[in-house]
């Protein structure tokens, strides 16, 4: 094969890849409960033939051989270990998104689950985020349905198995895109959630469908896209909890709303990495300023979203994470003292900064013979922590889009108000089982 393939053959030999700037921070963080693990799953026309997932898992799992790595440790960072082993096939579970045993050597980060009709991957946050996983995914997909018989003559963009692996794939977009800039205004504190949390196991996975057309014509009305209609009712709802709680809060504080609403930064730079490669805005509302209509909150969320993606504006938060990591104090710093800093600085102030999580994955899209066979997506983002509680993923495919929250609390009330907000805007809301 090509050059390319050579210098994927060296990355396998050499044995090792340096973690992202992204993947730096969860080894510091993670725990039974914030697993830092997210799941992205098919729904297929006709059940899962069985006997064609092992094929499909060899194949695929060597046409992506920077996730076949567990976690090393170094005197002063963790690194990928390639370790040519393929991921765990087993039966979905009553609980999605489990921690991986990251300490075990025998099996990458990433494993396939399998249930009735659908195909699932779930991948802890080191190796990759949602743009590189439905890219996986969409190749496993292709491979599947090939190997039961399925012609697919033109697969598009499509990763395929006779596809050599080029360096890209596997850089750091971070560093790649890096340059000093200003860092972003500091944020006060954020506003929380008052719900009590749920006894272990903690996750409660709530799932809603709503038509594609509906929800785009209601953002359309409002001159605002489908992420920006979606924050804002988010808001809209938080400011509700707020507001009924007000009289238990007087004491509080921190009375800024902020979501936070990732951004693939695949779609502002230059790159095809497989890799962690997404940033956050935080959009916010100051409710020490008073009660917002939805029009008020809507027209911020649509300004504060425009300017914050905008590529200068969010390369200072990329130029923010990264210049922290190249710090000389921070580079000689031995592995257990940089992990309890970071631990310690995401619960007293990362974790803190933001009310809730909002990710659109937005419209997936498959080549026209492949689209016929799939039924629809999900998106199942990592448990949330104990100070956010409750966290959400919005992914489109054709006329369906399909909403999850995962919470670790005792109430619904959150995503009570979101869905009936919904609802009386003429948007059919379809409560999904876990079937």
């Amino acid at each position: 094969m090509g050059g390319k393939d050579i210098n994927t053959k060296s990355f396998q030999e050499r044995g090792w890849l340096k973690l992202d700037n992204a993947a730096k921070l969860f080894p510091a963080i993670m725990s039974d409960d914030l697993t830092s693990v997210f799941r992205i799953t098919a729904t297929l026309k006709e059940p899962v033939r069985y006997s064609a997932i092992k094929e499909t898992v060899a194949i695929t799992s060597k046409r992506f051989p920077y996730f076949n790595v567990s976690l090393g440790s170094g005197i002063f960072w963790h690194f990928l270990e390639f370790n040519d082993q393929q991921p765990r096939i087993q039966a979905e579970e009553e609980i999605p998104c489990t921690a991986f045993a990251v300490t075990r050597k025998s099996e990458p980060l990433y494993r396939i689950i399998l249930k009735g009709k659908k195909i699932s991957v779930e991948f802890i946050h080191i190796l990759t985020d949602g743009g590189g996983a439905i890219e996986y995914l969409k190749s496993f997909l292709y491979t599947y349905l090939t190997l039961i018989g399925k012609n697919i003559n033109s697969p598009g963009e499509i990763l395929l198995p006779g596809i050599p692996v080029s360096d890209e794939e596997y850089e750091d977009g971070y560093n790649k895109f890096f340059q000093k800039l200003p860092p972003p205004a500091k944020l006060v504190k954020a506003w929380h959630l008052p719900y009590k949390l749920n006894q272990r196991p903690m996750l409660r996975v709530l799932r809603a469908e709503v038509n594609v057309n509906e929800i785009l014509e209601a953002s359309r009305k409002n001159k605002v896209s489908i992420t920006e209609y979606f924050v804002s009712i988010y808001f809209f709802s938080l400011q509700k909890v707020f507001v009924s709680g007000k009289e238990k809060s007087k004491r509080e504080k921190r009375k800024v709303l902020r979501i936070e609403v990732p951004v693939n930064m695949r779609k502002l730079f230059p790159s095809r990495t497989m890799r962690n490669f997404s940033l956050f805005v935080l959009p916010e509302i100051d409710v020490r300023l008073g009660t917002y209509t939805f029009e008020e909150i809507l027209n911020s969320v649509h300004h504060q979203l425009q300017l914050s993606a905008d590529i200068k504006q969010i390369s200072r938060f990329l130029s923010s994470n990264v210049s922290s990591e190249k710090l000389l104090i921070i580079r000689i710093m031995p592995l257990f003292i940089k992990k309890m800093v970071i631990a310690s600085v995401y619960r007293g102030l990362a974790s803190k900064r933001w009310t809730g999580i909002l990710t659109n994955l937005g419209l997936v899209t498959l080549p026209g013979e492949m689209e016929e066979m799939v039924d629809s997506f999900d998106l199942i983002p990592p448990p949330p922590n104990p100070n956010v509680k409750v966290s959400a993923a919005l992914v489109s495919y054709k006329n369906k889009l399909r909403i999850c929250f995962c919470n670790i609390t005792e109430s619904h009330e959150l995503e009570q108000h979101i869905l009936k907000y919904l609802s009386d805007a003429g948007i059919h809301v379809k409560i999904l089982n876990n079937d």
